[in-house]
């Protein structure tokens, strides 16, 4: 059975259950969101620079109303594609809310993306946390990260990977959210047509003095695509940490850690198997999936965004020169 096929049938369930997607030309943003004060650009300036692309040809896509608990209006998260289908790339940012850096490197870079778009399908997942980035808030549910808390991730793919322990059973029976449900289920839906090849996902650790990349794909540290971003990173004056482990203990060489198992997006959507309706289907498998980490405690917001920009730049130029 083709994998589109495998993926209707793990989601019917969820599609019965629930309305049809809603690809939409239009976005419904309450007026006057409070953005937290630190520099980054206000919401409503970020959705209109991603909102450009669909006057170039993209579809837009809801992918949630993310309304969590303490919050008084929904914010949407939203998912833009490129008018051709087939093998993409896959671009992410804003998981965590307090890592800004991202979601407005993406909005200063959106013609580059349109570029690419032009060459090859891309899907753009700009803003996965809207409700986080507006409050400054890691999680839906915390707003720091906590050895002690559980914090509910908008990327949260746990109800979907297989176990290590037990690869037929999923490490958790459900999504931890609404947010994480719709968007994994977003992963597999959109990737039946757009199935990714290439992934990129922007992060920031205000935990950190020294950044790295983790590449979770099958080439692991050996990725050229990693290799050229840690250059990108270091050109651009980010501190890089070539060896040794990062905080949580994982190895480091040359600045990249290899695949990891940490329960996220980009491991979802690295994953040769995922668990669906209690059985063991094919997963996105992509190539390449890369997680950009970089310090953000000691180093200025422009300084952060600048970097990831140039990350957004260069590796969108050689991906557009390359073929699948």
């Amino acid at each position: 059975m083709s994998y589109r096929l495998l993926i209707l049938a793990c989601l019917l369930p969820a599609l019965l259950a629930a309305p049809a997607a809603a690809d939409q030309a239009a976005i419904r943003l309450p007026t006057g969101v409070l953005t937290f004060a630190d520099g980054r650009q206000p919401i409503e300036t970020l959705y209109d620079s991603y909102l450009g692309l669909v006057e170039q040809g993209w579809t837009l896509e809801v992918v949630a109303e993310s309304q969590p608990s303490g919050t008084t209006q929904a914010l949407p998260i939203i998912a833009l594609r490129s008018p051709g289908s087939g093998a993409a790339v896959w671009i992410l940012a804003g998981i965590h809310g307090e890592e800004p850096a991202g979601p407005n490197a993406i909005a200063a870079t959106i013609e580059d993306i349109a570029r690419l778009g032009r060459k090859r399908p891309v899907v753009l997942l700009p803003l996965l946390n809207p409700q986080g980035y507006a409050r400054n808030w890691r999680y839906l549910n915390v707003a720091v990260y906590s050895d002690s808390i559980d914090g509910q991730s908008v990327g949260d793919s746990s109800h979907l990977l297989p176990s290590p322990d037990k690869p037929d059973s999923p490490r958790a029976a459900s999504a931890s959210s609404p947010e994480a449900d719709a968007v994994t289920r977003f992963v597999l839906r959109r990737g039946a047509d757009y199935p990714p090849i290439v992934s990129i996902d922007l992060h920031e650790d205000n935990l950190i003095d020294e950044g790295y990349v983790y590449s979770q794909g099958t080439l692991g540290a050996e990725d050229p695509l990693a290799i050229e971003a840690v250059g990108v990173l270091r050109d651009k004056g980010i501190p890089i940490k070539m060896s040794g482990e990062t905080r949580f203990g994982e190895a480091i060489s040359g600045g990249i850690i290899g695949p990891v198992v940490d329960s996220s997006i980009d491991e979802l959507i690295s994953s040769q198997a995922i668990v669906c309706d209690g059985r063991v289907r094919q997963g996105p498998a992509a190539r390449t999936v890369l997680v950009f980490e970089t310090p953000a405690g000691n180093t200025l917001l422009e300084r952060r965004v600048a970097a990831h920009a140039a990350l957004i730049r260069r590796l969108t130029a050689l991906l557009g020169s390359t073929v699948n």
